[in-house]
């Protein structure tokens, strides 16, 4: 039997798909104060590369600018994974983007919390270079 409804999985892929979007074009354009209040919770948590854990949507805002301002370009991001289950869902993926000339690829793991509007917020988010 098949329904043209959204499964909960449809769903949150769809509006994760849309935020990695907004992420992208928000970074791409130093726009570190729109890439945090689209993407983080109030209560998010950043863990950043050879960096203290980052809390709360304010202190994450502060490093992403810091990030952007250090001349970063041509972000992009590849969700290759995306899991739901409930309230929660997570996105696991690859990143890359150009500093300085030098492109740099990665990996990141990101945790999504449900919100009261029934959206979906990032809540932890992790990324690490491959180099």
């Amino acid at each position: 039997m098949s329904s043209a409804a959204s499964t909960p999985l449809d769903a949150a892929e769809q509006v994760i798909r849309a935020m990695d979007a907004a992420f992208v074009r928000n970074a791409n354009a130093s726009n570190a104060t729109a890439l945090t209040e689209e993407f983080y919770a109030e209560d998010a948590r950043l863990l950043p590369p050879n960096s203290p854990l980052v809390r709360g949507r304010e202190a994450i805002r502060s490093f992403w600018e810091r990030f952007l301002a250090a001349g970063c370009s041509d972000l992009k991001l590849e969700t290759g994974e995306i899991g739901a289950s409930g309230d929660l869902a997570y996105g696991v993926g690859n990143y890359e983007y150009t500093q300085a000339g030098t492109r740099h690829a990665g990996k990141y793991v990101v945790v999504y919390r449900r919100q009261p509007d029934g959206g979906f917020r990032a809540v932890a988010d992790s990324f690490s270079s491959n180099d």
